[in-house]
């Protein structure tokens, strides 16, 4: 049995993977705001301090296996064609880069000796596809924060190398989330063929399965078009 710490347990791909971990035996810390369906719910806003500190304590000093960053968040009416970056509030930018960017590296920082105790600690993040060079969406806030996200990656994979953590991201484009698979379904995203969450089940696993003498950086799952 593994022990991990998941974030954005209450829905989308983090309750997904959440589940699938839970279903083969898993030990695991689910973070969010909202009540998360499966494993233990930590109840926490990791845009705080706070909520950071609250998560620390709920994972304690045992060993921790893996730092799974599966939430995020984003602008309003992002990916459709009611975002505005213009009527963008300041505070929507600030949380969206706090979220997004800050509290996976506060996070890393905290849980960092809870993953060192693990035989094969890891840490990894979703990105984005608009997180890859000359990728970018119109939505500018998170398309910073995922960008950013790749290059914090690249920095804690030195700064916890000593440790033997190893820290990757995971870069796709649309998942087959119930929330994705509604947004289709109504109009509100173009017509599409989201990536099946067993592909994404399945790089997740491969990065948490993988030797400790190798150390994927990031895997880019890309979408098919509807017609291919």
């Amino acid at each position: 049995m593994k022990r991990y710490l998941l974030v954005g347990g209450s829905s989308g791909i983090g309750a997904a993977y959440a589940a699938h971990l839970v279903a083969r035996g898993d030990q695991v810390l689910s973070v969010s705001r909202r009540p998360a369906p499966y494993g233990t719910w930590v109840q926490a806003d990791i845009s705080s301090d706070q909520g950071i500190d609250t998560v620390g304590d709920a994972v304690g000093e045992e060993a921790l296996d893996g730092l799974l960053y599966l939430g995020g968040t984003w602008e309003n009416g992002a990916f459709t064609d009611a975002y505005s970056f213009g009527a963008s509030p300041r505070s929507e930018t600030r949380n969206v880069i706090s979220v997004n960017l800050i509290a996976p590296i506060l996070l890393s920082q905290a849980l960092a000796p809870s993953l060192a105790k693990a035989s094969n600690p890891r840490i990894i993040f979703i990105g984005a596809l608009s997180g890859l060079d000359r990728s970018a969406t119109v939505e500018v806030a998170n398309t910073a924060s995922k960008f950013g996200l790749r290059g914090a990656a690249q920095a804690l994979t030195l700064a916890l190398r000593d440790q033997g953590i190893g820290v990757s991201v995971i870069n796709p484009g649309n998942v087959a989330t119930p929330e994705v698979q509604d947004d289709i379904a109504s109009g509100a995203f173009g017509d599409q063929l989201p990536i099946p969450l067993p592909d994404l089940f399945a790089a997740i696993d491969f990065l948490l399965n993988v030797s400790k003498d190798s150390a994927p950086e990031e895997i880019t799952l890309a979408q098919k078009h509807p017609e291919s």
